[in-house]
């Protein structure tokens, strides 16, 4: 089923330039665990941007991308994947995903009760190449089933908790929510904390602790992880540098660059060259 970017359920990062030939899957089934196996799936790759709406697996699942962009949301929480992180979703939990054009991912599914357990929510994990060419060894269904279990459990030992930086929590109700999906399609909006509390009608002593509970974190380090990730997405797009800068609301390319090295320990253009590897 095809429809445009504005016609997609509920709010996501922006891909850049919008484009009509987002592929959106809407229908999905449960499904079944293949008999005698303990990890399938495979590597896909996208041609364009795609969206999977919400859904869930009898199976846990790993996402992995290796190149480009993908983004997961689960409830009030979104991930933003790139080349080195993964997620964990735990079986029948909902979620959705969007992966952007260009985007190479692998998708492992894995039988309940078999290997690791990260909880009962989804988790990022480390996605290292290593790990990504080992699924794709087990892949061959001609080795024996001995070289199987060894290969799984090696896998099973490289899916560890990583890295939860660029996570966020998106709240879609109350004035955190109203606030939340204003800076989503304007993430370059400079009003000022108190300039939102006025426009709402409360304190700025009460919107602060409302936006504490429902974030976790002050209104300033969100609006820094909501821009990064936006920021995130369009690198991956091929989006330059200073048009990014400007599209998320900093003032000049250079104030953009640091901000975006602090947040992510990388520089836009390092970021960009490992999101294409």
């Amino acid at each position: 089923m095809r429809r445009t970017k504005s016609e997609v359920d509920g709010d996501w990062l922006r891909w850049g330039v919008p484009s009509s030939d987002e592929l959106v899957v809407s229908e999905h089934e449960l499904d079944d665990e293949p008999e005698g196996l303990v990890l399938w799936g495979g590597a896909s790759s996208a041609d364009q941007p795609v969206t999977w709406e919400t859904h869930a697996h009898r199976s846990n699942e790993i996402l992995f991308p290796r190149s480009g962009i993908v983004v997961v949301r689960s409830g009030a929480q979104m991930w933003t994947l790139l080349p080195g992180r993964g997620l964990w979703i735990p079986a029948l939990h909902r979620h959705s995903v969007r992966v952007a054009a260009g985007a190479q991912f692998l998708t492992v599914y894995c039988a309940v009760g078999q290997g690791p357990s990260l909880g009962d929510r989804p988790v990022a994990v480390h996605g290292t190449p290593l790990l990504y060419e080992l699924f794709l060894h087990l892949s061959a269904r001609e080795m024996s089933d001995d070289a199987r279990r060894r290969a799984e459990r090696v896998f099973f030992d490289l899916v560890v908790p990583g890295d939860e930086r660029g996570a966020m929590k998106i709240p879609d109700s109350g004035p955190v929510g109203r606030i939340a999906r204003d800076l989503l399609s304007h993430p370059e909006d400079p009003r000022s904390f108190g300039d939102w509390a006025n426009e709402i009608g409360v304190s700025t002593s009460t919107l602060a602790r409302r936006f504490k509970v429902d974030t976790g974190v002050s209104f300033g380090q969100w609006r820094v992880l909501l821009r990064m990730n936006v920021a995130m997405s369009l690198l991956g797009q091929g989006v330059a540098v200073a048009d990014v800068a400007e599209q998320i609301g900093y003032s000049t390319p250079s104030s953009f660059v640091a901000a975006f090295k602090q947040s992510t320990g990388v520089t836009p253009m390092a970021f960009r060259k490992n999101a294409d590897r």
